[in-house]
Parts: C-alpha cells; structure tokens; sequence
C-alpha cells in the first residue's frame, strides 16, 4: 500500500489562505505530504499566493468543492441545472490555479437538498449529464474528479460507494473516480470489507474522518477492518484526514454545532501517528 497523508483544511474553516501558513508549516512539519484546500470564490490573487506558500513548503495539494442549493445539477428547473456546471467549472478553474490536479466532493447534486422522495431516473440523468461535462473542463485543465458518495444526511443521489462507481462507470470518463469518506460509509455501508471493493477500479481517493468527525479513534469507524481491506486492494493514492469543528458563522454548512476533540493541533499529531502506525501494521 502506497499512501500519502494529507489534511483537509476544512477543519480551520472552509476559506482556507494564507492567513493559515502557520497552520500550513505545523503540518509540513509532523509529516503530513500535502493538504486538501476548499475552492469557493477566494479570488485569482489569494489561491496564486497559497500555491506559492504551498510549493515553498513542499506540500502538495488537492481541491474540494461542493454546490449550494442554487446550483443544483438534479434540479427540475433547467436554469439551475445549468448554473450547476457553471459553477463546477468555476471550482475547477479555481483548483487549477492553486496547481490542484484532484477536485474532491459530492458534487452529483447540490448538499442538504432534497426532494422528500427517492432518487429518480431522471435526475440520476441530469447528474450524469452534468459530471460529463464538467469531466470534460476537468480534463482540458489535467484534473481528475472525485466523487464523494454522502449519507442521507446530506444528500439522496448516492449514499454508497457501489453507487458512486455506477455513476462513474455511467459518466464514462477517465479522469472520474470514487472518493471513499470513513464518516459517510460508517453511516451507510455495511462494512468496509465490503464497500471498498464494490468501488472497484474507480477508488481513487480515500478520506478519513471519525464517526463523529472529530479525534480519530475515539470513535466507531472500523479503522483496522479498513485498512486490512485497503492493502488487500493494494490502496495506492492519498488518505486524507477529515474533521470538522465549530467557529464558522451559523448556519453551520455541515451541522458541527460542538467540537469532538480538545484541540485542532492534538488532532493533527495523533491522526497522522495513528493513520503510520495502521499502515505499518498492514506490512509483513
């Protein structure tokens, strides 16, 4: 199993800049090879400025998105429809500029949006019309897309990673593939032995996130059972630390309303020494 360890910059708010080099040169120094930072409009300047603190630290990077309710790629009205690809292509022109080559998220349909009935043909349709295109704008700029499955929490359209490989097999592009997050399969999978190869060859991206977003393993995410069947499927890519906290402005886009650890910076030193020593443990 060959794996890099990242952190998803989320934890300190979803505006990620410069303003966090200190937090950006704390990770560079506890081993962690690169970051996962969130695009949503900071703007030419500020992501040219963090690429360039990034390549100074020698830290790689991945992009994040997601699609507010008025960008909705399942919407009934055609308007929002189109203005979700707009806005993905945005993202990804953003992604581009920070020198991302991963654009990471739920991006199937728009988060917290629902319809109150099961998913539909159609709008599994309008989804797979949108990741087209929006693969296509991924390519001409070298980005892989990856689709993170949600729970029913947050989303309808896909809840597993076995629907997330058929959307991607549906979509039929190279450059899309499945993210697998250990806090939306702990909700909805029934185990990973079972839910990390329904993804097949689309598994590209692996995000790892405790039950209750907050300290890993303090939780009750099947971390061994997880990390045997990544070796098992010879895992080669990033594994990408995920814990939310409180501190942004309500309402909180991913309902954090209380902090699952006592500090962001003992997270940091205790999940990467965790996430070493399970993978440590895979090797004969």
């Amino acid at each position: 199993m060959d794996v890099r360890f990242g952190m998803d910059m989320r934890l300190w708010g979803d505006s990620a800049g410069v303003a966090q080099l200190p937090v950006l040169e704390t990770l560079a120094g506890l081993g962690y090879q690169g970051v996962e930072i969130p695009v949503g409009g900071q703007g030419e300047s500020a992501l040219k400025l963090l690429r360039v603190a990034l390549d100074d630290l020698d830290l790689a990077v991945n992009a994040s998105a997601c699609l507010p309710p008025e960008a909705n790629p399942i919407a009934a009205d055609a308007r929002v429809r189109r203005r979700a690809l707009d806005t993905l292509k945005t993202r990804l022109d953003e992604a581009a500029l920070l020198g991302a080559k991963l654009l990471v998220g739920g991006f199937f349909q728009a988060r917290g949006c629902f319809s109150g009935q099961p998913a539909t043909d159609r709008e599994w349709e309008w989804s797979r019309h949108c990741l087209g295109a929006a693969a296509d704008h991924a390519a001409s700029l070298g980005i892989t897309l990856a689709l993170e499955f949600q729970s029913r929490y947050d989303a309808y359209l896909i809840n597993t990673a076995a629907a997330a490989a058929r959307m991607c097999r549906d979509v039929g592009r190279d450059n899309l593939g499945v993210t697998y997050n250990t806090f939306h399969a702990h909700l909805e999978e029934l185990n990973p032995a079972q839910a990390l190869p329904s993804a097949g060859d689309r598994l590209l991206h692996v995000r790892v996130s405790e039950s209750n977003r907050g300290t890993l393993g303090r939780g009750q995410v099947q971390w061994q059972e997880t990390f045997a069947t990544l070796e098992f499927l010879d895992y080669s890519g990033w594994i990408v630390v995920q814990a939310l906290g409180t501190g942004q402005a309500p309402p909180h886009p991913d309902n954090i309303w209380r902090d699952g650890f006592e500090s962001r910076e003992a997270l940091c030193e205790g999940a990467i020494v965790m996430l070493q020593e399970l993978v440590r443990r895979q090797r004969p």
